[in-house]
């Protein structure tokens, strides 16, 4: 796991698990979406605030932003076996654009280490009164920049 990488615990759910014992497919983007909360926050204007994040790429959208998921991308590599073991997440920024973020993950079984998946989220910025995407800042870019791979 590299520095720019944020690892997350995503504990697993009974109703998670399929018929053979693993972790549903469709789970695995939920728990996508669980890691990419708690390593970012909840979009502006979303949940109750009380928490801290490690990389709060939210806090600063204006009121009504909403983050759009545009795409989602999952590579199944083995199965992850239900456990009452949360999964170990690696969450990083692939890449930011004007208008757009790209999240990498590594979904890990919390046992083992073994690599259950790889996937990515596209993130769109939408500013729901206007009607308007949403440009990333220049402080946002910077704070993005530490947890960014390749930079």
């Amino acid at each position: 796991m590299s520095s720019e990488t944020l690892a997350i615990d995503v504990p697993l759910r009974w109703g998670d698990m399929d018929a053979y014992g693993h972790v549903n497919n469709v789970q695995v983007v939920r728990i996508m979406e669980e890691a990419r909360v708690a390593a970012f926050g909840p979009p502006a204007g979303t949940g109750e605030a009380g928490f801290e994040v490690p990389l709060p790429v939210f806090n600063e959208l204006p009121e009504g932003t909403q983050a759009l998921v545009a795409e989602n991308h999952v590579k199944y590599r083995s199965p992850l076996a239900y456990r009452t073991v949360p999964a170990r997440v690696e969450v990083w920024i692939e890449t930011a654009t004007a208008a757009s973020l790209t999240v990498g993950y590594a979904i890990r079984d919390g046992v083992d280490g073994r690599l259950c998946a790889e996937a990515s989220t596209v993130l769109a910025f939408f500013h729901e009164p206007t009607g308007r995407l949403v440009r990333i800042s220049p402080e946002q870019r910077e704070l993005l920049r530490a947890h960014t791979r390749g930079t």
